[in-house]
């Protein structure tokens, strides 16, 4: 019996190579474990005696010191009854260091008034759903790609001469195709922060009374879209320094010094955006980019169906509509360079938009 099971594999290499996998992937499993730390045991001990591919939950309370999560894990914060898990590191190094791929970090609160909150050096990972107060970056990515960071509540909050520091609620330098979703950073120097970032989606976030809104320096092919940058003392969104290939479309900018600010910054895209309530809307410099949606869009305005091109609505647009297309008869031109050919008559969120693809991604 024996003999004809290898005489059949010989003859079937493909089934023998089909078994060693499953064997692996059952093994794989097998050797997967769930560690629970409770309050007063050491965070860092269970990961230094975790395996690849295990979960550490960890139950309320409040955990001193700094975190390393050096190998392939899942830190998960758990409500045991006493609310989220406390990461108190009180270090002017940070506080929770990335250094594996593949890791996530879920459903912590992490404090420190001294420096970083997560400083991220590998690819691959995961922070979701976390409270972080620091005063640093709350969320610091450092060369590191294809992470995703999911439905964070990320504030700067600095004490004494701490405070005189440049602190960012969500940085990404030099870090490339992730995904920063559903966030929200406020009280930072930057909210959200691209410093030569590449092919990244920065969707659906609110960064909120910070000094500068959503601030992009030297970084192309980005896309911003669907965020909320209000109250910013500077600029809800500032595209700088050789920012190119950038599109930016359905973000609410509201109650900013500037709404919008470009500097020496070329062939982004910005389209579909409401502008409102700004000390003033605009500002370009050196810069020359495309202010409507890229391809011509059928929609509604008034009960009536047109197809054009869509531009941004200003909330400071004094032109007429003569022929209720819902688009202002005259553009809509702005300090030192550039305009708006063609300016929403009313907020983006008002108009009946059928779906547009651009760069892979569908725009509602």
């Amino acid at each position: 019996m024996i003999k004809k099971v290898f005489c059949s594999g010989i003859k079937r290499p493909g089934e023998i190579v089909s078994l060693i996998l499953i064997l692996f992937l059952i093994c794989g499993s097998a050797l997967a474990a769930t560690i629970t730390v409770q309050s007063g045991e050491s965070i860092q001990e269970a990961i230094d005696q975790a395996r690849s591919g295990d979960v550490i939950e960890v139950m309320s309370g409040t955990y001193q010191g700094t975190l390393d999560i050096k190998k392939e894990v899942a830190l998960m914060g758990i409500d045991s009854g006493e609310g989220m898990p406390v990461i108190d590191a009180g270090s002017i190094l940070g506080s929770v260091f990335m250094t594996a791929n593949n890791s996530q970090i879920s459903g912590f609160k992490i404090v420190n008034p001294n420096g970083d909150g997560i400083d991220v050096t590998s690819s691959h990972n995961t922070i979701s759903n976390n409270t972080i107060e620091a005063c640093g970056a709350a969320i610091y990515l450092m060369v590191s790609d294809k992470n995703k960071i999911v439905n964070n509540n990320a504030t700067v909050r600095c004490q004494g001469v701490m405070g005189l520091l440049s602190s960012d609620g969500i940085m990404l330098a030099h870090s490339d195709e992730n995904i920063i979703e559903g966030n929200t950073a406020s009280g930072a120097s930057m909210g959200i922060y691209l410093y030569y970032s590449h092919n990244n989606t920065i969707l659906n976030n609110a960064a909120l009374s910070n000094d500068h809104g959503i601030a992009i320096k030297g970084s192309r092919d980005n896309i911003i879209q669907e965020n909320r940058a209000i109250g910013s003392k500077e600029e809800g969104i500032g595209l700088l320094n050789g920012c190119s290939g950038n599109t930016v479309t359905k973000n609410n900018v509201t109650g900013n010094s500037i709404g919008i600010y470009l500097r020496e910054s070329n062939h982004n895209t910005i389209y579909l955006n409401d502008f409102i309530d700004n000390l003033q809307n605009a500002l370009s410099s050196d810069s020359e980019n495309i202010w409507h949606s890229p391809e011509q869009v059928s929609y509604s305005s008034a009960g009536k169906s047109y197809t054009g091109l869509l531009g941004n609505y200003w909330s400071d647009y004094e032109g007429n509509d003569s022929d209720g297309d819902g688009l202002g008869d005259a553009s809509y031109s702005f300090e030192y360079d550039g305009q708006d050919d063609h300016p929403l008559m009313t907020p983006s969120s008002d108009l009946i938009k059928p779906k547009i693809t651009h760069k892979g991604m569908v725009i509602d």
